[in-house]
């Protein structure tokens, strides 16, 4: 199995791209302090402004401290659910014993990110859990019988074209749906192991089946593939039609970025290069794919227009390796995309007044460190933003040691005019 993940089309890209320079400020972690309260769990839209914010400093704090059994998972994408902050990974290295999983997850009633995270449960539902981290996307019945099926030790000469295949259920973005106690995770559902000219050979990092909903009951502590209804058509997968896919590939709605505001649902999706396209759907009906609709743009009024036609679904906004995080931030008095770009160490942002946009010009907020690995999966964390709004934290993933390094970016407000 790969020690890291590579997004597929920067993996194919990397050995022709040269990476910039790190621009970023170290400090050794300070002494806990008393802090104000965190800000509330979910934060309210309010009137957009113009922003007056700009970055005033940057500083790397170094690796958030995970669970003792975890050598590297990348990804890492975090909501605030009540007082805990909870977190998703993709794929995982098990050490002690050594192991792999595709996906895990974990939660800290830590809030105060100045010293840095502390991370370290085994599961997503009890901060004190210990032990190795179990899978946290569920396999299917279906999944597991047909691993178990063309499992062999030795593929060279076999006949049969899924020998060796195995899936694979990488979470992403996450919202946290109060009136049901819930959070909501997309994943991406791919297959991989097989041979070179098979259906499910690795290449980079396997072949992509389409994209899920997992349910974290945080009432019951139950983890659930949610199924999906009223699709225009099954999605295949090589076990047979897997009714918990909700979309197929190339469409990913909600496997990019997710924000819930009031009661509708925005996921963003059907991605390229030149950025990402946002569909809606009412959080209560999130799993009847006929209560989608997919933003095709404005009237000559300026209102939005929507389409039960994903095919007509216009870019709103950047694309970001392996995803971004899209949020209401109450300092910025707009949504906020966060994401880390193509190819490059620098992570960047930008502003919109309603999650459709229209968006701003990206800016950068930082440089990640460059290394002797491959940097990529930035995310911001904007439960452990400073009471002021002013601090703010982002974390990304990198290969050379499988750390999820954590960077503090401070702002200030620029004077009026300038």
């Amino acid at each position: 199995m790969r020690q890291s993940r590579i997004p597929l089309l920067a993996a194919a890209l990397l050995a022709a791209a040269s990476l910039s320079t790190p621009a970023l400020a170290t400090a050794a972690a300070p002494a806990k302090q008393s802090v104000p309260a965190p800000p509330a769990p979910v934060a309210q839209p309010g009137p957009h402004r113009a922003s007056n914010l700009v970055v005033e400093s940057a500083t790397e704090l170094g690796p958030i401290t995970q669970n003792p059994h975890n050598a590297a998972r990348d990804n890492g994408q975090s909501v605030r659910y009540g007082n805990q902050s909870v977190w998703f990974f993709d794929d995982t290295i098990l050490k002690n014993p050594d192991g792999f999983l595709t996906s895990t997850a974990a939660t800290t009633s830590d809030l105060d990110a100045s010293d840095n995270i502390t991370l370290t449960s085994a599961n997503p539902l009890d901060e004190h859990s210990t032990g190795v981290p179990p899978e946290f996307v569920p396999f299917s019945a279906a999944e597991l019988a047909f691993q178990q099926e063309h499992a062999s030790a030795d593929c060279t000469n076999s006949t049969d074209e899924y020998c060796g295949t195995v899936f694979a259920h990488w979470p992403g973005p996450a919202v946290v749906d109060q009136a049901r106690h819930r959070i909501l995770v997309s994943y991406g559902k791919l297959c991989r192991g097989g041979r070179v000219g098979t259906p499910c050979e690795s290449g980079f990092v396997g072949q992509a089946q389409g994209t899920g909903l997992v349910s974290v009951d945080m009432n019951s502590k139950t983890i659930t593939r949610l199924t999906a209804t009223n699709r225009p058509a099954d999605i295949p997968s090589p076990e047979g039609t897997d009714d918990t896919l909700f979309f197929p590939v190339g469409q990913d709605w909600s496997g990019q970025a997710m924000v819930l505001v009031g009661d509708t649902l925005y996921g963003y999706g059907k991605c390229t290069l030149d950025g990402c396209g946002v569909a809606k759907v009412p959080v209560a009906n999130v799993t009847d794919i006929s209560q989608w609709r997919y933003y095709v743009g404005a009237d000559s009024n300026g209102n939005p227009q929507w389409s039960t036609d994903p095919g007509q679904a216009v870019v709103v906004k950047a694309n970001g390796a392996a995803g971004s995080t899209v949020y209401w931030d109450s300092a910025f008095g707009a949504y906020v995309n966060t994401f880390m770009q193509f190819l490059a160490q620098d992570v960047m942002y930008q502003t919109a007044p309603t999650p459709w946009g229209p968006w701003s010009t990206p800016s950068k907020l930082f440089t990640a460190a460059k290394t002797s690995g491959v940097e990529y999966a930035a995310f911001a964390h904007p439960e452990y933003t400073s009471a002021d709004g002013l601090t703010k934290y982002y974390t990304y993933y990198t290969s050379s040691t499988g750390a999820q390094m954590l960077v503090k970016v401070r702002f200030a407000r620029a004077p009026k005019g300038s």
